[in-house]
């Protein structure tokens, strides 16, 4: 055997003698152990996969498949990082004599709910005052109640999207945001030190964990119901929605329900289960997803299909496209949260700042610009996006709207998320105000872009499964980084930004890459990170970012012109990473 998988083995054997583990993870672990020493080489593969290194914490918190092991979610991983959160945040929050406060809440996903009770056991043995959901429950709600009960800290046991084997760990911090630093690696730093399976928590004492009250879902409510614009021309449309098995039918219906607006369920979906029995891969942002929905939109009548994805923290439209001869399709995310934007500000109209990221489309900046709205950069993830709702906050500026290009939109200040639920709402007023007008979701988009210029945008997922494949991808961007690119799909390259280093490149100018580079007096430099973008003389860009851990990158292009100009920009991004 290899010294990795004897070291494996060994890890493995540790993990099964702890008098702590689970009997079920123990049960099915075992067996395959016994294999593995027996000379099985797809048990010892599988030994190795599972203990070669522990799940990370990432800037999220944590992910994998839900199966016994050091990589895997499971109850032992869960006590690691909610013993590290719960003392992390110890360092962060101040101590007034009084419990802190957390909250957790969990998705319809498998083991979702077991997950969330270990965890907030966990917290109320640390001394917290828990408030766990009593049911699942969407991850903007969650967010919410955070910041409205003053959490010290938060836990959300949901994978998002990804298929049933999958389970996930998401940590908030004292302001209701996705954990950053310094607290995440401080939260790594404080799992290495714990043992691998540590002691299963005491029963806790009465009261140290309670339901997150009801009447923080009436305010909820309330909120996504005063963010109605109530637009003079209107017309109710047929709206079909599909929680994808997930959370959000715990509020949406009840929603249009208030808001007197028509809404129609796909039954099949609405069911909360995490084998996502309809929906093996319940992502808003892929059609395949929508087989049952747009058969339940055809027999129903139904003019547009709204989804949110398990957590609810993300929404997807699919609607007819007259453009092309009236087939159904999936509206890009960039083109929705440009659309509603403009919307906001064409209704009751919208001051303040919009918080975007440096791979969403420009077309939601120049529709912000249009209106008068100044525009704040920031790196991919809402997690960051939250960072620049606090920073907005602290310096007493207004926060107009938050999105980003993964079907992802904050309408509100009230939380540090990004929320599926109440868009929702205010999406299907948005279908209705454009129906009035005889336009489509699709025509109304191709409306606002012949006022503010054309944007076609495209993301590239991109995979080398051959060993070594992320060693390819970051030798690619090192190679990228080090000689520039001075023409790009047949344009030069006018201008490009290396986020790692911090620096803007505009021919011999060198410059800070800026988070409000149209005011100076307030602007600070972006976060460093792995990013490489380069502007073309048209304005189009191709934004190259790679995961570090896995061999994938992800391709983040814009075209102002057309959708050949599109092909030809990933043709040759491809070829450039070595995979033409």
């Amino acid at each position: 055997m290899s010294a990795p998988i004897v070291s494996a083995l060994v890890a493995a054997r540790a993990y099964l003698d702890s008098r702590d583990l689970e009997p079920e993870l123990r049960t099915e672990l075992a067996p395959i152990v016994v294999a593995a020493e027996a000379g099985d080489a797809a048990a010892a593969a599988e030994v190795l996969d599972r203990f070669f290194e522990p799940l990370a914490f990432g800037t999220g918190g944590l992910r994998g498949i839900m199966a016994a092991g050091l990589r895997r979610m499971n109850k032992p991983n869960i006590r690691r990082a909610t013993l590290a959160l719960a003392q992390v945040t110890q360092a962060h929050v101040p101590q007034t004599g009084q419990p802190l406060v957390a909250v957790v809440g969990f998705d319809t996903r498998l083991q979702s709910d077991s997950f969330a009770l270990e965890a907030a056991r966990v917290l109320a043995a640390a001394g917290y005052q828990v408030y766990l959901g009593d049911r699942p429950l969407p991850t903007p709600f969650l967010c919410f109640a955070m910041r409205q009960l003053g959490s010290a800290c938060g836990i959300i046991v949901t994978a998002s999207h990804n298929p049933k084997e999958y389970n996930g760990y998401k940590a908030y911090n004292h302001k209701g945001g996705q954990v950053l630093a310094p607290w995440d690696t401080e939260i790594e730093a404080a799992m290495a030190a714990l043992p691998l399976v540590p002691p299963v928590p005491p029963l806790p004492v009465a009261d140290a964990i309670q339901a997150i009250p009801a009447s923080l879902e009436e305010a909820y409510l309330a909120l996504g119901l005063d963010l109605r614009q109530h637009p003079a021309v209107f017309q109710p449309a047929r709206v079909l929605y599909t929680p994808f098995h997930g959370t959000g039918i715990a509020f949406v219906p009840e929603l249009y329900r208030r808001a007197g607006l028509p809404l129609q369920i796909c039954a099949t979906q609405a069911i909360q289960d995490g084998s996502f029995p309809t929906a093996p891969r319940p992502n808003p942002e892929e059609i395949a997803a929508y087989q049952a929905p747009l058969a339940d939109a055809q027999r129903l009548g139904a003019e547009v299909i709204l989804a949110n994805d398990p957590d609810a923290d993300r929404i997807g439209l699919v609607a007819p496209n007259q453009a092309h001869q009236g087939q159904w399709e999936l509206m890009a995310g960039n083109d929705l949260v440009a659309l509603t934007l403009d919307y906001l500000c064409s209704q009751k109209g919208q001051t303040g700042v919009v918080v975007t990221t440096v791979v969403t489309s420009d077309f939601v900046a120049e529709v912000a610009r249009r209106h008068g709205l100044e525009v704040m950069w920031t790196l991919t993830g809402f997690k960051y996006i939250g960072l620049c709702m606090d920073a907005l906050a602290a310096r007493g500026e207004h926060y107009a709207f938050g999105a980003e290009e993964s079907f992802g939109m904050q309408l509100s200040d009230a939380m540090r998320d990004k929320d599926g639920v109440l868009a929702a709402l205010l999406v299907g007023e948005l279908v209705g105000h454009y129906k009035a007008l005889g336009l489509g979701p699709f025509e109304a988009v191709a409306a606002l872009q012949a006022r503010v210029g054309v944007f076609h945008n495209r993301l590239v997922n991109l995979e080398d499964p051959r060993p070594g494949g992320a060693i390819r991808f970051g030798e690619a961007m090192t190679r990228i980084r080090a000689a520039g690119l001075t023409a790009f799909a047949g344009e030069p390259v006018a201008s490009w930004e290396d986020f790692q280093a911090g620096e803007g490149h505009r021919g011999e100018l060198t410059t800070p890459i800026l988070d409000r580079p149209d005011n100076l007096a307030a602007a600070q430099p972006i976060d460093r990170s792995n990013v490489l973008k380069f502007r073309l003389a048209s304005g189009a860009f191709a934004a190259f970012r790679p995961s570090g851990t896995e061999p994938k990158l992800k391709v983040y292009l814009q075209s102002r012109t057309t959708v050949a100009h599109l092909d030809r920009m990933e043709a040759e991004a491809r070829q450039l990473l070595g995979l033409g």
